[in-house]
């Protein structure tokens, strides 16, 4: 595949504000700083670099947020506080002891019922105030299902008021019984399942704390799902230096076995409450292994198999419809303008990810409106500061990426620099995605 950069040029009173070029196949696909795309073929391709448009061209450049008139400006990538997602922290009691946990769970607490109640309230106030009518929640732990008291809680609150919700919990699987699995279904909860492989891999990775194998016990549980769900049933798998080299079996695993529609692969991140050190991988093997899964998927997608990578299904959307669908890969970190996340006393934090005091954004019972708080922490929180480095100047994917993840620098004291282990993924993946469109083998539809 071709790369090459188009520069911005003006023509009249049109504006074409400039585009990443790849050419593959006769068709190109142009991607701006903003993000936003189109696809043309040669002989279109030609003409803009002759800057001999025609109106038509002009007018499709200027529907794709590519290039502008008086009265229609170029798409721009600003940041609003617009907090539309919700995550509250009900327990930190766990049954796993995985081995690259970040939380410290020398407490086994649940939210008391007052704080709940008042953090349910202090959403319910914010979203009037704002003139929302629909946010999603994720009830979070620990392992949530230990807290399932509290998930009827909020659910019966949430179904009181006008609010429309979407409701997640990510569970460890293992204590979903078909009772439970009903419950979640009746309540309208999407369900993902922390999954790390393979028995054997999930067995080393994600141990009862007792030190019992748990992969039987989610077996049954994801079993005990299907039964209401039926295939609408996704996870995540987090990659660590023992499983990442075992994505055949993995996706055989998942696909064949189990019969999951989806999962995300999430590289680990490296922690100092962790049990286990040194379960990262370098850059060189995050890129071999985005390199592998890309290539599985489509062999596996060649095959018939109905299955679906949540972050690169994100990523595609990215490339396609500017999507901002992930808090996490679509527009930078959205923790705080688009996202926060509660703990148990009701003090507020950007992403559920962080555990440290010093970046509370603020509190459900500080007088100031919640904006206030965030637009305040911005000014003095680490977790803000922006991420770029001499590599981000010129990278196609940087309106994506915005330099990564905030938490994962927090963890590894490296705030305000860019996040290397997103930077690989997509320097591997973006670039398979367009490559894939071009070719034709990776279709246009996105749902």
């Amino acid at each position: 595949m071709k790369k090459e950069y188009l520069e911005g040029f003006g023509l009249g009173e049109f504006y074409f504000g400039g585009a990443h070029v790849f050419s593959d196949n006769g068709a190109n696909f142009l991607l701006g700083s903003n993000g936003c795309s189109i696809i043309m073929d040669d002989l279109l391709l030609e003409r803009m670099q002759r800057k001999k448009l025609s109106d038509g061209l002009k007018i499709k450049l200027v529907q794709h947020g590519l290039a502008c008139v008086p009265g229609k400006e170029i798409f721009r990538c600003e940041k609003k506080i617009d907090i539309r997602y919700f995550i509250i922290d009900l327990t930190k009691r766990c049954n796993f002891d995985c081995i690259y946990c970040f939380r410290n769970f020398q407490d086994h607490s649940v939210i008391e019922r007052g704080i709940l109640e008042d953090v349910l309230r202090y959403i319910t106030e914010y979203c009037t105030q704002n003139s929302i009518k629909r946010i999603g929640v994720q009830l979070w732990g620990g392992e949530p299902l230990l807290a399932l008291e509290e998930i009827e809680y909020v659910v019966d609150f949430f179904g009181k008021t006008k609010l429309e919700v979407s409701f997640d919990i990510e569970t460890n699987g293992s204590l979903i019984t078909a009772e439970i699995a009903e419950k979640l279904y009746g309540w309208g909860i999407r369900v993902g399942i922390s999954l790390d492989g393979t028995p054997n891999l999930q067995n080393r990775q994600r141990p009862f704390t007792s030190g019992v194998p748990s992969a039987k016990a989610v077996e049954e549980g994801i079993g005990n799902l299907q039964k209401y769900y039926r295939k609408d049933i996704g996870g995540i798998t987090v990659v660590t230096r023992y499983n990442y080299r075992h994505i055949k079996e993995m996706l055989d695993y998942f696909i064949y076995h189990l019969h999951l529609q989806s999962m995300k692969f999430n590289v680990v991140r490296d922690n100092f409450n962790a049990s286990e050190k040194g379960l990262a991988l370098t850059e060189e093997e995050i890129i071999w292994f985005a390199e592998e899964l890309m290539e599985y998927l489509l062999a596996f997608h060649c095959l018939g198999a109905d299955f679906s990578e949540g972050n690169i299904e994100v990523r595609m959307k990215n490339l396609l419809q500017r999507s901002r669908i992930s808090c996490c890969i679509s527009d930078g970190c959205q923790g705080g303008s688009h996202m926060i996340s509660f703990d148990q006393t009701g003090n507020i934090f950007p992403c559920e990810m962080m555990d440290f005091s010093e970046e509370k954004v603020g509190s459900i019972y500080d007088e100031k409106p919640l904006a206030d708080q965030v637009r305040l922490a911005m000014r003095r929180n680490s977790f803000f500061l922006p991420k770029i480095g001499e590599e981000c100047r010129n990278c196609p994917w940087w309106c994506y990426c915005g330099g990564g993840c905030s938490s994962r620098n927090r963890y590894l004291n490296r705030d305000g620099q860019v996040d290397k282990v997103e930077c690989a993924l997509n320097r591997v993946i973006y670039p398979k995605l367009i490559e894939g469109i071009l070719k034709g083998y990776i279709g246009l539809e996105v749902g």
